[in-house]
């Protein structure tokens, strides 16, 4: 008797999500058919959230089940080969006036994790860390906390890495720029059709594409209304600052830890410099970019059109809002700077932030995929590997429910980060 012949896949975007679900693919069925396809020849994709310096990691969630889940893929960047020569442990320190570090401390103690987060005086962090911190504003906060058990990975680098092993599993990576998807009479997913007009097929197709996401459904089925993204996922965006130090300023600097201060007047963010200097500042305000799609009569935020997304042209505010950022963290500590460049970095991102793994409930074969909500990369090394429970009908309840496509939008991975603005308001 001969065994039933595995399904074949294409995974439409080869970020974090697509390129996890390409590589566990790989790992759970040897010599099946994996299509993994992006617009770029390079990969990850310059314009791509995954495409980045660096990235933070770290557990620190209140939220049980991502606190859970942020604990596993630790000790996979801790501990596996494929990971841990780009993971770099500094520590973190967050200010916030929200008591979340007490709130994390209950989760890790409820879930009988150990952690060695400890809460100080805003006086002690003026201390520590040879003193880089005494300017800092924390306005009213009384106490912060510092988790040394984080820090931060090489992001191009690691993603770079696993698609790289998954190709090695006999995945095969194509450049092509989606248009849109392809349906049978029945209304099926059967594949995709690249701009170049080369039609893809698959048994099963994924969408792993972000920001894009709500657009190219549009594209593909205008007149389907069951078959948009609505308000499950949106398209928006933060800027990004970095600043290339010198060896002097590396002598201070190189050594500082994962710091974050979410108090109103900063909303910002710093990931400790590469090794060749370049420190990365980030706005913790997000933006979207909405305008009118006229063939689904749809209001939908989309990165712009330009060839590179308009990802480095970045209006005086939004670079005063860099500046902002680098005041908050720094003060008179930094005076001595410029950023070497700026860009504009987007993301898909869901109401509550909860990712998004599940078939479409209105199209047989088509399957999503994304949602980082700019949490996302950090789990590189396992989401692939739920995706794949999910494409399986495995995927255990809790999880299900939780990143259905059509499910209650409750709770907040970080509620901070939900867009509220317009980019063409911030020129």
């Amino acid at each position: 008797m001969s065994s039933a012949k595995s399904p074949s896949y294409l995974i439409i975007g080869a970020g974090v999500f697509g390129a996890s679900t390409a590589y566990h693919l790989s790992k759970s069925y040897p010599g099946a058919s994996v299509l993994l396809v992006d617009r770029s020849a390079t990969y990850p994709c310059p314009l791509a959230a995954s495409h980045d310096f660096n990235k933070i990691i770290r557990a620190d969630y209140s939220n049980p089940l991502y606190c859970k889940l942020a604990v596993e893929v630790r000790d996979s960047w801790e501990s596996d080969s494929l990971y841990k020569k780009f993971y770099h442990e500094t520590g973190m320190v967050v200010v916030e006036d929200t008591a979340l570090g007490r709130r994390i401390i209950k989760t890790y103690e409820d879930m009988k994790v150990q952690h060695s987060i400890s809460m100080v005086q805003v006086g002690e962090i003026k201390q520590l860390y040879s003193g880089l911190f005494q300017d800092t504003d924390c306005q009213d906060v009384e106490e912060l906390f510092i988790n040394p058990d984080a820090g931060w990975a090489e992001a191009t680098s690691a993603v770079t890495a696993v698609i790289e092993a998954s190709i090695a599993n006999g995945v095969e990576y194509i450049q092509g720029d989606i248009e849109r998807l392809v349906f049978d009479d029945n209304g099926s997913c059967t594949g995709a059709m690249t701009r170049d007009g080369i039609l893809l097929v698959a048994d099963k197709v994924i969408l792993s594409t972000g920001a894009g996401t709500a657009k190219l459904l549009a594209e593909s089925a205008p007149h389907r209304p069951d078959l948009q993204s609505g308000d499950r996922i949106t398209a928006a965006a933060v800027v990004t600052a970095i600043v290339k130090l010198t060896e002097e300023q590396m002598k201070t600097f190189g050594k500082v830890p994962v710091f974050i201060n979410d108090i109103a007047g900063v909303m910002g963010q710093i990931i400790p410099p590469t090794f060749d200097g370049l420190l990365k500042f980030c706005v913790d305000s997000s933006f979207k970019n909405t305008s009118l799609h006229e063939p689904s009569g749809q209001m939908i935020s989309a990165p712009p059109e330009s060839a590179d997304q308009g990802q480095h042209t970045i209006s005086k505010r939004l670079q005063d809002e860099c500046h902002r950022v680098v005041k908050g963290i720094f003060g008179k500590e930094l005076s001595e700077y410029k950023f070497d460049s700026f860009r504009i970095c987007w993301d898909g991102i869901t109401p509550n932030q909860d990712f998004i793994l599940s078939s479409h409930p209105s199209c047989d074969n088509l399957y999503i995929a994304t949602g980082g909500s700019f949490h996302g990369w950090k789990f590189l090394p396992i989401i692939g590997k739920y995706v794949v429970q999910m494409l399986d009908g495995k995927l255990e309840d809790e999880l299900q429910k939780k990143w259905a496509w059509d499910r209650e939008q409750t709770g907040s991975a970080h509620e901070k980060v939900i867009p509220k603005r317009e980019l063409k308001d911030l020129s």
